[in-house]
């Protein structure tokens, strides 16, 4: 899932991310609030999604710095229809409420034309509302589960 065409803004750039982004993204991540991860995972995780033709990470950048992110990926399913999902999305807390995450969904829209989905956690009030702001609607809810293997 290639898409590769730069926006920008004044002062702001959206475009593909690449695998010198990875400390930054790193930084930003920890602000996902499940914890920093080691940065060789971040390197490791991000060549894999770059290598990826189903998956696709986005970058927000103001004056060399990075100032958000955005994970998405076509997601395949054999008894329905395929459709594009949000896999992460962060803005610097000290950026936020600017527009920048609502301009990274709709660049990363822009690169995928399809059905978009997101999966929210249902205590992020306020990430229910960002997305429904974006013309996003709750199809439905659900449980996780998930089993270990000991690996």
């Amino acid at each position: 899932m290639k898409g590769n065409k730069p926006d920008t803004h004044p002062t702001l750039i959206f475009r593909p991310a690449v695998l010198g982004d990875a400390k930054q993204i790193n930084g930003l991540s920890m602000h996902l609030g499940y914890g920093q991860i080691e940065m060789t995972s971040t390197q490791q995780q991000l060549t894999a999604l770059l290598e990826s033709d189903r998956e696709a990470v986005y970058v927000a950048e103001q004056q060399e710095q990075l100032i958000g992110w955005i994970h998405c990926f076509k997601a395949l399913r054999l008894a329905s229809a395929s459709f594009y999902e949000i896999g992460g999305l962060v803005v610097c807390p000290t950026q936020r409420q600017q527009g920048i995450g609502r301009q990274l969904v709709e660049y990363a829209i822009r690169q995928h034309i399809g059905t978009w989905r997101v999966r929210c956690n249902s205590k992020r009030h306020e990430s229910h509302l960002f997305y429904q702001a974006l013309g996003f609607s709750q199809s439905k809810s659900q449980h996780i589960f998930e089993y270990h293997t000991g690996c």
